[in-house]
């Protein structure tokens, strides 16, 4: 198997160039030895050596594993690991599961997810153990998903970036009427179908999915001036005309802070067929080592379109940038577009409601203590797709004749509206 090989821009912040590498053998230079694992398989090409396995059948992420225990981890310190890993063209893209844990039950791990490409990247993932154990390991899941995987030089050391990460989640979001929204990326809406970050390839890939206090959210590398910026696309047009804010949430603590720039865009594709238009807002970083949320209306956008037109959206780009060349982290969360209508006080005081079988298949009961006086269906774009006004407190639908998906309902009671969202099987 031949290595792919690419050089990678990296800054570690924090951490001493000659800070001890607790783990042995992390280039797999010397063998077979230290490594464990039903993934550890030593291949050397070319005069390197590094661990190849090829994952046939997809199941648990840990059903297929590469570790190395007997680590003397304290609980509360923090630990960079390091690696360069990657995939084979005929994959071309795949994630994998690693971190730092414990070698036994009950398993406590503090992990990441590395999304990989036919690349080699470089990756650093800082953790502070949530756990303390003299035969702890280093892990590396990779059997939730089929195709090649390659990693190389890992390294864990002592220390990290200083306030490099975010320690509590982005601000919630407000309630909003499923009409009133357009999410790219937000655990409290639903978000457009078939998103995807680092679309065809195109600038950075180094993307990590992310979670604090079960609040999920991404990690992303910005390489100047090879990958200074992330694009996501959604496969398809979304009318975004009723839409008139903008909202995202970043932080950011990188030392690379001079004339830093977070310039969101939206681009238009009328037709489908390419971008047609294009509307920026210019986002100089000023805040560091906390949640920025950025709200604002699109007017406000001031390069491009001066008309904002957003009647067929088809992918959101983030340029990070700055004074100097070098990698920025950041992490993003609630990327949305809205109408500047949030759900009244009595959408958060309805009286209680259930909605089962969920997932459902024919029939959906939904039941109130209430009278129920309305309930709409919206797919994920907003659309209506069903609405009854029933009358009564335990209602039965079927929504056999939608497709399989997600969907949110709109349920009215006397004391006002809830919503639940609903996935059809």
């Amino acid at each position: 198997m031949k290595k792919f090989t690419l050089l990678v821009l990296s800054v570690f912040v924090g951490v001493s160039v000659n800070a001890q590498n607790l783990l042995t053998n992390g280039d797999f230079e010397g063998g077979n030895v230290a490594w464990s694992g039903n993934a550890f398989n030593i291949q050397c090409d070319g005069g390197n050596c590094f661990n190849f396995a090829d994952i046939a059948v997809a199941g648990n992420p840990f059903d297929v594993n590469l570790s190395q225990a007997g680590l003397d981890l304290t609980q509360g310190e923090t630990y960079t690991l390091t690696f360069d890993a990657s995939t084979d063209p005929t994959t071309s893209t795949r994630t994998m599961i690693v971190g730092i844990g414990l070698s036994g039950a009950p398993f406590t791990a503090n992990t990441a997810t590395a999304n990989l490409t036919d690349t080699t990247q470089n990756f650093e993932f800082v953790f502070t153990a949530s756990f303390g154990d003299p035969n702890s390991r280093v892990l590396f899941d990779m059997g939730a998903e089929t195709g090649v995987v390659v990693i190389d030089n890992v390294s864990l050391v002592v220390g990290g970036s200083v306030g490099g990460e975010p320690t509590e989640a982005a601000p919630t979001p407000p309630g909003r009427d499923p009409n009133s929204v357009i999410s790219v990326y937000s655990d409290a809406y639903t978000d457009l179908p078939n998103v995807e970050f680092g679309a065809f390839a195109v600038g950075t890939q180094a993307i990590t999915d992310r979670e604090i206090g079960g609040d999920n959210f991404k990690e992303i590398d910005f390489a100047q001036p090879t990958a200074g910026f992330l694009l996501v696309d959604w496969g398809d047009i979304v009318d975004a005309t009723a839409m008139t804010h903008f909202h995202m949430d970043y932080w950011t603590d990188t030392p690379l802070q001079t004339g830093m720039i977070a310039n969101p865009k939206w681009s238009n594709h009328v037709g489908n067929n390419g971008e047609t238009s294009a509307f920026e807002l210019t986002n100089p970083v000023t805040t560091f080592g906390e949640w920025v949320s950025v709200d604002v209306p699109l007017a406000d956008f001031d390069q491009g379109d001066p008309t904002q037109q957003r009647d067929a959206l088809r992918q959101f780009i983030l340029t990070v940038v700055g004074a100097d060349p070098g990698t920025r982290k950041v992490f993003l969360d609630n990327i949305y577009l809205h109408d500047n209508t949030t759900l009244n006080t009595n959408d958060f005081s309805a009286a209680e409601i259930s909605a089962y079988p969920n997932p459902v298949v024919n029939d959906l009961n939904i039941s109130s203590v209430e009278n129920i006086s309305q309930i709409t269906i919206y797919n994920i774009l907003g659309q209506i797709v069903l609405q009854e006004a029933p009358n009564r407190s335990d209602v039965t639908l079927n929504v056999s004749q939608l497709q399989s998906g997600t969907y949110i309902a709109r349920v009215t009671t006397d004391s006002g509206s809830q919503t639940v969202k609903v996935i059809k099987r």
